[in-house]
């Protein structure tokens, strides 16, 4: 039987996160979830104990330099250590740069890049003091090698952090970490689930057009590429943007055939 890890998971109070969580849950691992939605979170956690898993939950803002100090130190406590690392808690509004204040832009970087270098840094910390080689996924997302109106600091953070995985790949290998990150396409439960003004009918209609597979993602297809790039079956997979998108960045879909 498989030794028991320590997970950590962020944004578990989102569809993503939670099925993340659940899906480490089922292995046997002991998962640490943490949001800034603590009701949330807790459904999550629950649906986890109603399985029989073994979870634990922790509110923080990973935006907060000092919150994100408590929750690496309260998470290897609860685990014993942490073996996975899940930088998967982001958001996404919609504003022109013309239009937008710099607390908008500000809080956007704040999740989506410097919370996921607050914790990487410190669990990163925590596994090479502990001789531990883990695995860091970083859940990104079409959006950073495909610019969208009104994206320009989601697509911008999202960019950036595929760039920080593959720096983090070059720096934590020789310690046998692997970093990598997954670039998710389409999900339509995490996008229908935000209110209305965030993403219209129109935007998700046209987005299912350009996927070759003919429909959206599930929470579920984005947990399984996660589980996979942290187990012992990719163990020579380190520094990777991975797309579950359904085939919709693999070209110019929305082209009719070029020739009669």
């Amino acid at each position: 039987m498989a030794t028991e890890r320590g997970v950590l998971v962020t944004g578990t109070g989102g569809r993503i996160g939670a099925a993340i969580a659940r899906e480490f849950a089922a292995l046997g691992d002991h998962v640490v979830l943490s949001d800034v939605d603590g009701t949330r979170m807790e459904q999550t956690a629950k649906a986890i104990s109603d399985a029989g898993g073994t979870a634990t939950t922790i509110v923080a803002d990973i935006s907060n330099e000092a919150d994100v100090k408590r929750l690496a130190a309260e998470a290897i406590e609860a685990a014993g250590q942490i073996d996975v690392l899940v930088n998967c808690a982001g958001i996404f509004p919609n504003c022109p740069v013309i239009e937008m204040e710099t607390e908008e832009w500000n809080r956007v970087w704040g999740v989506n890049l410097n919370g996921p270098f607050f914790l990487t840094r410190a669990i990163g910390r925590h596994m090479v003091d502990n001789k531990i080689q883990g695995s860091i996924v970083n859940i990104s997302s079409g959006a950073g090698s495909s610019a969208r109106t009104g994206g320009s600091h989601y697509c911008g953070s999202k960019a950036a952090i595929n760039m920080f995985t593959k720096v983090l790949a070059i720096e934590l290998g020789p310690y046998g970490i692997r970093v990598n990150a997954v670039a998710p396409g389409l999900v339509l439960d995490n996008v229908m689930s935000l209110p209305a003004p965030d993403y219209t009918h129109e935007y998700v209609a046209t987005l299912l057009k350009g996927i070759p597979l003919g429909r959206t993602g599930e929470p579920e297809d984005i947990a399984h590429m996660v589980v996979f790039l942290s187990s012992d079956k990719a163990s020579w997979v380190s520094g990777e943007i991975f797309g579950v998108n359904g085939g919709s960045q693999a070209g110019r879909t929305h082209l009719p055939p070029s020739r009669r």
